[in-house]
């Protein structure tokens, strides 16, 4: 099939995520492969710090899917009214409503035309030129990758560049290039650097709600631009993983993934 053809095809959820999407490698899967080798294609559990972010990613980039949103009016998860959705719908997890509520109120704070500090995220959002969830295909290292980047826009320069959202429970603002690297964003940074073969900034928006000196709430905001020395480690947590690969799952694997076990030193 055309590469052409083939990115056509990956921007469906379904596509993307399931059996043909299965051909290439992504960075989720080098997460997987340096943390641990036997949670490689296995299905990730949802909690709800991942449903929490699909719901801020479909607020932000894809409005009507985030009108379809599953939720349910539960005080908590061992509510009757939890367990039966979980059983009707045959999911194992679902944000409760407060709890999208929550995600909903960033979303709103950061589209608000009255927030100052995210008007620069409405300018790339709003940039006629922009592209959404805009998946692609490259070969690296010797293997096939597949991405998928939130938002390719123009900067303030004018320059082609992919911007990533990620909510998250920490102050983005005291991330460090090793808190980017335990979380598998330096490879990731790296990854759709070179497949898209343009420039990658992160997006980071605290979750955590907080009160100016007038009693006014706000949410912690961060752009993250890798740096050389991130995008080096990055491309170096690839190599690693490929490596591990190459050992258990490659064509001529040397290793059992049954024998494996995690090390580590804390």
């Amino acid at each position: 099939m055309e590469s052409s053809k083939i990115i056509e095809k990956l921007k469906s959820d379904k596509d993307y995520y399931g059996k043909f999407g299965s051909q290439f490698l992504s960075n989720s899967d080098i997460k997987a492969l340096r943390s641990d080798i036997k949670s490689f294609r296995k299905p990730v559990r949802l909690n709800e710090a991942l449903e929490a972010g699909r719901y801020f990613h479909q607020l932000l980039l894809e409005e009507d899917k985030a009108k379809n949103f599953p939720m349910v009016d539960a005080k908590t998860r061992n509510a009757k009214e939890y367990k039966e959705y979980l059983e009707e719908n045959k999911v194992e997890f679902v944000l409760k409503t407060n709890e999208a509520m929550a995600i909903k109120d960033i979303a709103d704070w950061v589209m608000d035309d009255k927030t100052a500090c995210t008007q620069f995220i409405r300018d790339l959002l709003n940039n006629p030129e922009s592209l959404r969830e805009q998946p692609t295909i490259a070969d690296l290292h010797g293997h096939q990758f597949k991405g998928k980047a939130d938002l390719i826009t123009k900067d303030e320069s004018g320059q082609y560049v992919i911007i990533d959202f990620k909510t998250t429970s920490s102050n983005p603002s005291d991330f460090t290039k090793w808190s980017l690297d335990s979380w598998g964003y330096n490879s990731q940074a790296y990854l759709y650097k070179e497949m898209f073969g343009m420039n990658f900034k992160f997006i980071f928006i605290g979750k955590k709600p907080k009160e100016d000196s007038e009693g006014k709430i706000y949410y912690d905001v961060c752009e993250v631009t890798p740096s050389e020395d991130t995008l080096e480690m990055g491309r170096m947590r690839v190599i690693e993983a490929l490596a591990e690969y190459e050992k258990y799952y490659g064509e001529g694997a040397t290793e059992d993934v049954r024998a494996s076990y995690v090390k580590k030193v804390i």
